[in-house]
């Protein structure tokens, strides 16, 4: 189901005109369905560890360099997958800056196992390693894509840009999570849609294996509260 058909179902189940564009639309209803389906997009990839989501990351060390970059479509870590599969042992973590700066200034114990966190630098986050590795190393674990959607070409993408894109998570879920939000939104009758957008998300979550998430380097809540967030009609801002 590509972006244009969510927009124009959610405004056929609303009794909004269906718009025949939304990218570039001026109008504002397109406008409007546009942020929503983006919004309800990237929350729904971070309401569970979605199996189609997760990827595997692997990087080798370099002698004295304790910082590494994340993958480009990085959104959070699952927790108990970080390993060091030269010396074959799991590393710990993630862990306070006070354990960090600890072990960093040579109180750690020569052998202990490796301590990671993930710390932003220059509005970028990486994955720092105590102690600083000596030899290079292969480390490995597995992660949740921010790319919830992907071009008519297949180039997945953490945001829908063209009326072609099309989602790698459940459309008809983020149809129904677009549809609740754009009728309270315009102060139409939602709870019906709503307790039907969560019983879907539920059985959802049930079928992929998945349980509520929260991150060891970033909680989400698992499930949305109806008043999580509203959209005027004009002056949206950034999605």
């Amino acid at each position: 189901m590509s972006l244009l058909t969510i927009a124009q179902n959610v405004a056929d189940f609303t009794g909004f005109e269906r718009p025949s564009t939304v990218v570039g639309n001026t109008d504002p209803i397109a406008r409007q369905l546009f942020a929503f389906i983006n919004r309800e997009g990237k929350q729904l990839m971070r309401s569970n560890n979605w199996p189609i989501l997760l990827k595997e990351h692997t990087f080798n060390t370099v002698n004295g360099t304790q910082s590494y970059d994340l993958p480009t479509d990085y959104d959070r870590s699952v927790g108990s997958t970080m390993y060091n599969r030269t010396d074959l042992d799991q590393m710990v973590g993630p862990i306070t800056p006070q354990q960090f700066q600890k072990d960093r200034h040579g109180t750690a114990s020569a052998g202990i196992t490796q301590k990671f966190r993930f710390k932003p630098s220059s509005n970028v986050l990486k994955f720092d390693i105590t102690p600083t590795p000596t030899s290079a190393e292969s480390i490995g674990f597995e992660y949740v894509s921010s790319h919830w959607n992907q071009s008519s070409g297949g180039t997945s993408q953490a945001a829908m840009a063209a009326d072609t894109d099309v989602g790698i998570l459940d459309e008809t879920l983020i149809e129904m999570g677009v549809t609740w939000r754009f009728k309270q939104n315009h102060g139409l009758t939602y709870d019906e849609d709503f307790r039907q957008y969560q019983l879907e998300l539920r059985q959802a979550i049930s079928r992929a294996g998945g349980a509520p998430v929260i991150s060891l380097d970033d909680a989400r809540r698992l499930l949305v509260s109806p008043y999580s967030y509203n959209l005027p009609d004009s002056g949206y801002g950034a999605v």
